[in-house]
């Protein structure tokens, strides 16, 4: 939603391109008219920028519940693969998640 003073300052942009409009003639016009556009195009965009949501962070205890449930998993994680390799394999993969979702 826009705020009050954005308001304001485009019906005086407007107000000044009529009265310009009004002194130079019609010739202008299409100059006008693209100036216009191109500050309303501007001020779409910064608006547009500024809605947006920041990007969402996991709190400290989300990071402690998939830290727990992790290593929860990791136990028969490591039994199914029978040692060895495959639990090494096991192991670097649910620490991959976990610095995945910590960074």
């Amino acid at each position: 939603m826009a705020r009050e003073p954005d308001k304001i300052d485009l019906a005086r942009e407007l107000q000044a391109t009529l009265r310009a409009r009004q002194e130079l003639g019609t010739q202008y016009d299409d100059q006008f008219i693209q100036s216009l556009v191109d500050k309303l195009t501007a001020q779409v965009r910064h608006e547009v920028e500024t809605a947006r949501p920041a990007r969402q962070r996991i709190d400290a205890g989300q990071r402690t519940a998939i830290a727990i449930c992790s290593f929860i998993f990791l136990i028969p994680l490591v039994a199914v693969m029978g040692g060895g390799l495959g639990a090494l394999l096991a192991c670097l993969t649910v620490l991959g998640i976990n610095l995945a979702v910590n960074l």
